[in-house]
């Protein structure tokens, strides 16, 4: 909304406002001049477009209905055009400050334009259809890096054929991932990863494991890590969650499996027979960082821990409290008792951790691409091709070189590409590359470094030409920097203007009090006391004590025995005009009525009746503050209608009338 009063409230931090801003609808930046004029001030142009824009996004959120009606709020209207219009004309929106501020918040709003939101939705979405399956899977990799040369990436991706060739001719795969895998742990596992879920492998990886059948081999694909063919063995859905406890003893120097075994047995003999789960763990159990909590686990899903045989038994355990029989791991033997199933949890409750998770991961990357490509599309940038090929012939005289100054060549002043008026040359590209060579070393493959440089150089342009010119490209940024941007405006102005003139001018305030004293009326007032209790014949015997002129304090004792509280006392204060008054209140002193609700019966008595005064200043002071504020506000908003001429055409307001009234 508008400044539509001047609450006290309304002094804060200006780095809260960016969480009241949403309720403050401002000006539209780009009004075109054909459209239609609902009024002017000083002859500057307020468009139709705009104030039916603000009213019908604010009208639901006014509960006072005097605003609905449009002369109304076109009053506040005009009064909040009249503020900014003076804002202006004060320089206030030409302060270093209020430049500062607004550009800080403009680069933390742009951040959510910077991307592609159909592509994050579905990556997103893919996760979590993801994270309800587990894969098992086994792998061969061979090594290459990502910035290897044509040569080295040729004869990686050979020899990965020729892994998958052996497969596909009947090889056992365990035998051939032996003889070709670069991963160190094939020796031993011969490839075998074991199960896994989203996020748990690199975003290839994943991508080839989860839409590969079962029994079947991948094709080779690439990850940063080089080349791989993936096996699948099997795809379960995944059970949920479970939460549980365990008391375990340890196998080690000191205790013998079979030792362990024994002692493992003793304590389920004790559970057997009624002992508590949590004591026993307590005293036993020689996992320290859980037999504190009585041997409580913190709540896991399969694939989660390095144990499948303790997780296998934890998932099939059916009823809350059951127990497992002893089982061994690799850590010991255990005992498992079921705290809770968890079911799989909802897309709405997963996604704000699945949003996170997608954008730390490299999947990101293909959000980023997207986003670039529409770009490219939104700008008509084409590859320049000729300028990747002079730089692969010229990069190393050019870039390698450690001390070598660049040479004087014509070509650098050509043009790279063109971001609509912007022009970008190929020394512009030579100083990114500079500055890129330092930050990573020199490349083995220079005509590879040329291309990914080039990629990278037109990307970040294109980025920080969209960032830079969001504003006029985007018509829903341009409206909410609009309403950031008017509204610090008009904070600035109000602080100056009015809030800080109550803040600071503390003899004018006492003397608006002194003036308005009899607005600032306390009602006869009612002291009361209160007993509450559901049953009746202990209120009756509170009626009977009152009457004898028994203390409160006798009452009490005399009622609530033995620690018992039987009926609950409490004195509060009813003010005339302003509290509702129970069902058949009586203003006597010492008179008492009863009430009953919900089979609870309250006994209300008027001890004192205080007779109407006038409020001191420090009790109403936040009062005075806000009505001192109005009063000045007023002042200055008459000023500034002298100030600037506002003329409303009439003929187009009864137009938008007519049309907001349907």
């Amino acid at each position: 909304m508008f400044d539509l009063g001047t609450s006290s409230q309304r002094i804060m931090h200006k780095k809260s406002l960016v969480f009241v801003l949403g309720i403050v609808f401002f000006t539209l930046a780009n009004a075109q001049k054909k459209e239609e004029i609902l009024l002017s001030i000083d002859n500057s142009p307020v468009y139709v477009s705009e104030f039916k824009r603000i009213y019908l996004k604010n009208i639901d959120l006014v509960k006072d209905d005097s605003q609905k009606d449009i002369d109304e709020y076109l009053k506040l209207f005009i009064n909040y055009k009249l503020k900014l219009k003076e804002a202006k004309t004060l320089g206030l929106d030409q302060k270093t400050s209020y430049i500062k501020e607004l550009n800080g918040y403009k680069k933390q709003l742009a951040s959510n334009y910077l991307t592609d939101t159909k592509t994050s939705e579905a990556l997103i979405k893919e996760a979590y259809d993801r994270s309800l399956e587990r894969v098992n899977a086994s792998h061969i990799l061979v090594m290459v890096k990502p910035n290897a040369s044509a040569k080295d990436t040729a004869l990686a991706y050979q020899r990965i054929l020729e892994a998958k060739n052996k497969i596909d001719q009947g090889v056992k795969f365990e035998v051939v991932a032996k003889e070709y895998s670069d991963d160190p742990s094939a020796v031993k596992n011969e490839g075998y990863l074991g199960w896994f879920s989203v996020f748990r492998m690199v975003y290839p990886f994943e991508n080839a494991a989860y839409n590969t059948a079962i029994g079947a081999l991948s094709v080779p694909f690439r990850t940063q890590f080089g080349y791989h063919i993936v096996k699948v063995h099997d795809r379960k859905k995944k059970l949920g969650e479970v939460s549980v406890a365990h008391i375990m003893i340890a196998i080690n120097d000191k205790t013998s499996s079979e030792q362990a075994e024994n002692r493992i047995k003793e304590i389920k003999q004790q559970l057997d027979q009624g002992a508590s789960f949590a004591q026993l763990a307590k005293q036993y159990s020689d996992d320290p960082s859980t037999a504190i909590n009585g041997g409580k686990i913190r709540r896991f899903g399969e694939g989660a821990l390095n144990s499948e045989k303790f997780e296998k038994t934890a998932f099939s355990l059916q009823k809350k409290g059951a127990l497992s029989a002893p089982i061994k791991t690799k850590y010991g033997w255990h005992i498992i008792k079921l705290l809770e199933k968890h079911l799989p949890k909802t897309y709405e409750d997963q996604k704000a951790e699945l949003t996170n998770s997608v954008k730390r991961d490299s999947r990101s990357k293909l959000v980023t691409t997207s986003f670039i490509n529409s770009l490219k599309k939104k700008y008509a940038i084409v590859q320049n091709d000729e300028a990747i090929e002079y730089f692969k012939k010229n990069i190393a005289d050019t870039i390698f070189n450690e001390g070598r100054k660049m040479p004087k060549d014509k070509s650098l002043e050509k043009v790279l590409f063109r971001i609509k008026q912007k022009t970008y040359l190929y020394s512009d590209f030579v100083e990114f590359i500079k500055n890129k060579r330092i930050r990573q070393g020199t490349p083995q493959d220079a005509p590879i470094f040329v291309e990914e440089m080039y990629n990278q150089f037109e990307s970040s342009s294109l980025l920080k030409y969209y960032e830079e010119h969001l504003e006029e490209d985007n018509q829903d940024f341009a409206d909410i920097i609009g309403e950031y941007r008017d509204g610090l405006l008009l904070f600035d102005l109000m602080d100056s203007k009015v809030w800080n003139v109550s803040k600071t001018d503390s003899l004018e305030l006492r003397r608006f009090y002194d003036s308005q004293k009899e607005k600032y009326v306390q009602n006869e007032t009612y002291r009361i006391l209160k007993a509450s209790s559901s049953k009746r014949e202990a209120i009756n015997k509170v009626q009977q004590l009152l009457k004898e002129n028994r203390s409160l304090e006798e009452i009490k004792k005399e009622v609530n025995k033995e620690a018992i509280v039987l009926v609950i006392f409490s004195e509060e204060e009813l003010v005339k005009g302003e509290d509702k008054f129970p069902k058949g209140f009586s203003v006597n002193t010492s008179e008492m009525i009863i009430t009953e609700e919900d089979n609870f019966i309250t006994l209300i008595m008027v001890k004192e009746i205080l007779p109407s005064r006038i409020k001191t200043f420090e009790e109403i002071k936040g009062e005075v503050i806000n009505d001192f504020q109005e009063n000045i506000e007023s002042k200055w908003l008459a000023q500034l209608k002298e100030k600037y001429i506002v003329k409303v055409d009439q003929k187009t307001l009864k137009k938008i009338k007519k049309e907001l009234s349907k």
